[in-house]
């Protein structure tokens, strides 16, 4: 029967950090994903509405109720929308960009120490 050894208590800790740092990138980069599908969706509706007449009757939703508004109004709204989603994508980039460095620079010192552990062999590998 093959022995079991224990897992160095450093290992158990950097592999959690390791594993929290993975799942909040995963968290981010979801987010910012959802946020960029909404911004080319605002886009999409700019577009849309300046390329209307003026005088175009516009309807918008407030709750289940659809509400005539004026061109002008719903476009000032969707740039300020659109300006705040601007905003929080950058700081979803760079804090995306600050975790991607982390899972890397946890990675590889958690396969330093799993190397030394091991004595140099590949983990997995045979006994």
């Amino acid at each position: 029967m093959a022995s079991i050894e224990k897992i160095p208590p450093q290992v158990e800790a950097k592999y959690r950090k390791f594993i929290q740092a993975r799942e909040l990138l995963e968290k981010v980069a979801q987010e910012r994903a959802l946020l960029e599908a909404s911004l080319a969706e605002i886009d999409a509706i700019i577009e849309e509405l300046n390329s209307l007449p003026e005088d175009s009757e516009i309807y918008k939703m407030k709750g289940i109720v659809l509400v005539k508004s004026n061109k002008e109004a719903v476009l000032k709204e969707l740039n300020s929308k659109k300006e705040s989603i601007e905003l929080k994508l950058m700081a979803l980039r760079k804090q995306e960009e600050s975790l991607q460095k982390e899972v890397e620079r946890l990675g590889k010192e958690l396969n330093q120490l799993l190397a030394k552990g091991t004595g140099g062999a590949p983990v997995g590998g045979a006994g």
